[in-house]
């Protein structure tokens, strides 16, 4: 049954909302985006198209974006939280999309995966740590898409990178938007959650998935096709709080 949120101060109708957009979703091209929910793909193109403009006003301010093809740092320091629409696609993506050998490494790293959780940097569980590519990249969440450093990050000596001038750029590209990333997101959940209508916003701390706090058992069922291809509300998936870059 949908509900009713009791709060109804600035508040849209989540049916109206995607109704609205639904020729915008569908327009998108499914080679470069081929994710399951169109409106999750339109989702992430708008990221990447903030992500843009951050990267250009960087070099503008003479703090070019030190990220390049190639470099997974991020992926260990970053705080790496996503939606629970953004993980279902994830989920989809592994177990439609991708090749089984991928599935084979992915659960071989995940075997290690409590020994690798005693050191101070963490990787993300999705990716392959020996290629230092990302197994699920096209249909990576939006705050890995936003995530740039204007200073190279460095495993070596474990030196994250410098992100004041990302998330400075990220919130102005936001609001020059026609059409808010966050806002989306936030119509996605509150669809997923059976709300009929939503608060325009970012999502809550409590609403975000931690990906860092899977536990093996937890991970291999995202590669069992027979699984629900929704995330359970587990509390180990909630996000934590840690000393870790994050995009605003």
């Amino acid at each position: 049954m949908m509900k009713h949120h009791s709060d109804e101060t600035q508040r849209l109708e989540v049916k109206q909302y995607f109704e609205a957009i639904k020729k915008y979703a569908q327009s998108i091209p499914e080679k470069r985006y081929p994710h399951q929910n169109r409106y999750i793909a339109l989702l992430h193109l708008l990221s990447d198209s903030v992500s843009s403009l951050t990267r250009k006003r960087m070099e503008d301010e003479s703090e070019p974006a030190a990220c390049e093809q190639g470099c997974d740092a991020c992926c260990y320091f970053a705080v790496i939280t996503v939606s629970r629409s953004e993980l279902d696609e994830i989920r989809h993506y592994l177990n439609v999309k991708q090749d089984e050998e991928v599935g084979v490494i992915l659960k071989r790293q995940w075997s290690d995966w409590e020994t690798e959780k005693s050191s101070a940097i963490q990787p993300c569980p999705f990716l392959l740590q020996e290629q230092g590519r990302c197994s699920v990249y096209p249909v990576r969440p939006m705050a890995c898409r936003l995530l740039l450093s204007s200073r190279k990050c460095s495993r070596e000596d474990e030196s994250s990178g410098e992100f004041q001038s990302c998330q400075k750029f990220t919130r102005l590209g936001w609001q020059e938007m026609p059409l808010r990333p966050d806002t989306l997101l936030k119509a996605l959940e509150s669809q997923r959650s059976g709300w009929l209508d939503f608060e325009p916003g970012k999502l809550l701390d409590e609403e975000k998935i931690d990906l860092k706090a899977f536990t093996p058992e937890e991970l291999w069922t995202m590669l069992n096709p027979s699984a629900s291809t929704k995330t359970q509300d587990d509390s180990m998936a909630l996000s934590k709080k840690v000393n870790s870059p994050t995009i605003p």
